[in-house]
C-alpha cells in the first residue's frame, strides 16, 4: 500500500491524526528543496522520516478497526489483524492516551478494550 492509500485508510478510523500526517507531508517539496543553509532531504531521508510515522498510524487505525464491532482483548485484537501482541499492547498504550480506546473490564487476567466514540 502507498502513502495516499494508508492515510486515506487512516482517515476512517482517526481523522485528526491523518490530517496531521497530511499537514506533514505536505512539507515534503520544502524538505527537499532545501533550507537556507542549502541542506536537502532526499527521497530515502523522506521514507526514513515519514515511512515510520505512516506504519504506526495505519496499525493503530487497524486495531481500530478490529474494535469497531466490539470490545476485545489484545490477544483477540493480536490474533484477528496478524499483529505481536507486544506492538498492539505498545501503539493500544498511544490509543489509550489519546482517549480513542477504554478498558471496559476483564477477561480473566486480561484487560478488554473498546473503541471510545
Amino acid at each position: 500500500m502507498e502513502f495516499k492509500e494508508k492515510l486515506d485508510y487512516i482517515k476512517r478510523f482517526d481523522p485528526e491524526g491523518a490530517a496531521r500526517l497530511e499537514r506533514l507531508l505536505n512539507k515534503e517539496g520544502a524538505l527537499k528543496e532545501g533550507n537556507i543553509y542549502g541542506e536537502r532531504f532526499t527521497d530515502r531521508q523522506v521514507s526514513l522520516v515519514f515511512k515510520p510515522l505512516i506504519e504506526a498510524a495505519y496499525s493503530r487505525a487497524r486495531i481500530l478497526e478490529a474494535l469497531s464491532p466490539g470490545a476485545n482483548t489484545i490477544y483477540g485484537i493480536s490474533g484477528s489483524i496478524h499483529m505481536a501482541p507486544d506492538e498492539v499492547f505498545n501503539h493500544m498504550k498511544e490509543l489509550m492516551r489519546k482517549n480513542m480506546v477504554e478498558v471496559e473490564g476483564h477477561e480473566g487476567r486480561d484487560a478488554v478494550f473498546r473503541r471510545r466514540v
